[in-house]
């Protein structure tokens, strides 16, 4: 049966219905088989749909980062390609040129990227689609320098995408204009920014200033400088960002001190929930992650599991920032120092530790939920500069036609 007869046969809801369960790779070969197919694979709507239903059952996302510094590619891999004993693709790196540019968030399957000293310009790309947004200036002072936070997310209520900056210590000088506020700037047809008020509580940052995006909020770990002059007894909290009302906000954590710890907790996302690892030495338990099952209720914090100490094979990475947790219960996360990835086997208690290609010291990794969102369709143009799509492999195509048994009646 040829692809027209499928589509002559098929309802088209029930064309939708099949399209919205599958990956974006194979999406993006059935785009070329035909106009229809092409037309509702293209769509906002179909984005959006397939978009909310990818979310709710949280498939394995891209792994993203950038060589530090503002020369070099963006490189991005599946993660499910990095957890062993699985018959999936092997590592496959792909990479995308961006010289002068830097990652500063991801949502929704879009990277914000930076260009310029400092934030010049901001652009949104898909690596899944491999398609940018054109570049639109964004103007702020030099003179908070590097001394800034920023994160990138989406404002439901409005429909729009966000990236917020201000300074680290905005909270604690008050006599310079520009540190009295942060900036927002909105990604529409007519881009705008404009400031808002910085908490009146004091802050200041711990680890990554790139803020996590859950629930509609911007999340930082910030401790509190004037409760104690002891480092190990310094106060954290998470600092809020709500992206509809555009207010802070301050969340508390369910560990607040450095006592105990070897290493700043690392916040991060898990089944779209805010988690938190702490790491300790020398202890019976070297690692606990904690979950927020609620967003904004303080309460449903939960202790998600624990890795314990004393393996001499995992006790040198007890640094590794934790990345991502498959349904299977592996545990990707990253160790700077080493410059590896590391699998660890929740459940089996088995480490596998993967060279990072091109990493050093400080380079950053990004979860990117793989989507079809157009980033140009948040931005001044509505031209994206798509990949070329008649390159692709038409043959998983016909796979996919067989793998769902359709016989012509």
């Amino acid at each position: 049966m040829k692809h027209h007869e499928y589509e002559n046969n098929l309802p088209g809801d029930l064309i939708r219905e099949i399209f919205v369960r599958l990956p974006v790779r194979i999406l993006q070969q059935l785009r070329i088989v035909c106009r229809s197919w092409n037309s509702l694979i293209s769509s906002p709507e179909f984005a959006i749909y397939h978009l909310q239903r990818s979310t709710l059952i949280q498939p394995p996302p891209l792994l993203c980062w950038k060589e530090p510094g503002r020369t070099g590619d963006i490189m991005h891999c599946s993660s499910q390609s990095l957890i062993p004993d699985r018959q999936h693709q092997p590592i496959t790196l792909e990479s995308h040129p961006a010289d002068g540019l830097v990652i500063q968030g991801s949502c929704n399957g879009l990277l914000c990227l930076s260009q310029g000293y400092s934030f010049e310009t901001l652009t949104l790309f898909n690596p899944s689609t491999r398609s940018v947004s054109p570049s639109v200036p964004f103007e702020c002072s030099h003179e908070c320098g590097w001394d800034v936070f920023c994160g990138f997310g989406y404002d439901t209520l409005h429909d729009q995408y966000k990236f917020v900056m201000g300074c680290s210590d905005s909270s604690l000088i008050t006599d310079s204009k520009v540190r009295s506020g942060a900036i927002v700037f909105t990604f529409s047809a007519n881009p705008s920014w404009k400031t808002v008020d910085h908490p009146v509580f004091p802050y200041y940052f711990l680890g990554t200033r790139n803020g996590i995006f859950v629930s509609g909020t911007l999340n930082w770990i910030v401790y509190d400088p004037t409760s104690t002059m002891d480092y190990d007894e310094l106060e954290w909290f998470v600092l809020t960002f709500d992206l509809e009302t555009e207010l802070f906000g301050q969340l508390c954590m369910p560990l607040t001190t450095m006592r105990n710890l070897i290493h700043m907790p690392h916040l991060q996302l898990h089944n779209n929930c805010l988690s938190v690892c702490y790491r300790t030495p020398n202890m019976p338990i070297i690692c606990t992650f904690w979950i927020m099952k609620e967003y904004g209720v303080e309460k449903s914090w939960i202790k998600l599991f624990e890795i314990p100490f004393g393996d001499e094979m995992i006790s040198p990475y007890v640094s590794a920032a934790p990345l991502y947790i498959s349904e299977d219960h592996n545990l990707l996360a990253l160790d700077k120092s080493y410059r590896k990835f590391l699998v660890y086997n929740l459940r089996q208690n088995q480490l596998v530790v993967f060279q990072v290609p091109h990493g050093y010291h400080s380079t950053a990794i990004f979860l990117c939920h793989e989507s079809l969102v157009s980033p140009s369709h948040y931005s001044p143009s509505t031209h994206a500069l798509l990949g070329n799509w008649t390159q692709l492999n038409i043959r998983p195509v016909f796979d996919f036609m067989r793998y769902l048994n359709i016989t012509k009646n």
